[in-house]
This record gives structure tokens, sequence and C-alpha cells, in this order.
């Protein structure tokens, strides 16, 4: 009969108990709700930078006061945020629209919230990296994640 050795499991004991008490704690759920939060409030301050403060309106700088976050919300197995403003006249600022006495004029969309959102899709990646790798760090360590 063949004789395969002795191994020493404690390290991986260790670490399967590490994902254990994270997976109990919730600290995965935590990280994405925060991680989510972080990313939405990155995208707001873009999209604020970006939305104009309108002189003809009835009050100027309504519609860059108004970019709000949502909750993070779990929906089935995914979780949702929203950047949102409910100024009624944003979605005609974002997309453009029709003018004129006889609406045949055209103005052309702002896309504040389009290309800030564009943006953050492009560095999401790098940011995603570190945390996870701050994350990872933290269970391994048996550190409490941060809020």
């Amino acid at each position: 009969m063949a004789r395969w050795g002795s191994y020493d499991f404690s390290d991986l004991e260790k670490m399967a108990k590490s994902f254990k008490k994270a997976l109990d704690e919730r600290v995965i759920d935590r990280f994405i709700e925060d991680f989510l939060l972080e990313m939405a409030y990155r995208a707001n301050r873009k999209i604020k930078k970006r939305t104009p403060v309108g002189v003809d309106t009835e009050s100027p700088g309504n519609l860059r006061r108004n970019w709000k976050v949502s909750r993070v919300e779990r929906v089935g197995r995914s979780f949702q945020i929203d950047n949102y403003n409910d100024t009624y006249y944003a979605i005609f600022v974002e997309y453009g629209h029709r003018t004129g006495k006889d609406l045949t004029k055209w103005v052309e969309g702002q896309f504040m919230m389009t290309i800030s959102m564009q943006e953050i899709e492009r560095e999401l990646p790098r940011y995603l990296d570190r945390r996870m790798a701050e994350l990872l760090n933290n269970i391994m360590n048996g550190r409490p994640a941060r809020r």
C-alpha cells in the first residue's frame, strides 16, 4: 500500500473558520452595501459638478441641489441603489427638449448623469480591486471589516 505522507491542515482550517465567521456576521453584505454607497456618492459628486445652474429658472441652482442618493436595498439576491433628481425638468436638461413657440427648436441635453455614470463604470474595477484586497486581508487576519 502506498504511503501518502502526513499533512498539516491547520492553516486551511483557520482560513475556513475566518470565512465562516465573515459569512455569519454578514461581513460580505456590509462590504457590498458600503461599496455601493461609496460609488453612488462618488457618482453624485460628479453629477452635481456637471449639472448646470440655470439663471432663468425660478430658483437658480435648484436642479444641482436636488441630486440625491437612495438607501441600498436588497432585491432578491441583488443590491440596488439609485442616484436621482425629482426636479420635474431634470430629464429635459439631461436628454434635451424641444422649445420655442411652435416647438421646432431643440435644446441639446447636458447628459450630466449619463457621462458621470460612464466615468464611474470605468473607475469601478480599480476601486473594487483595492477594497476587495482590503476585505480579504481583514477576513484572513481576523480584523473586522471597516464600517
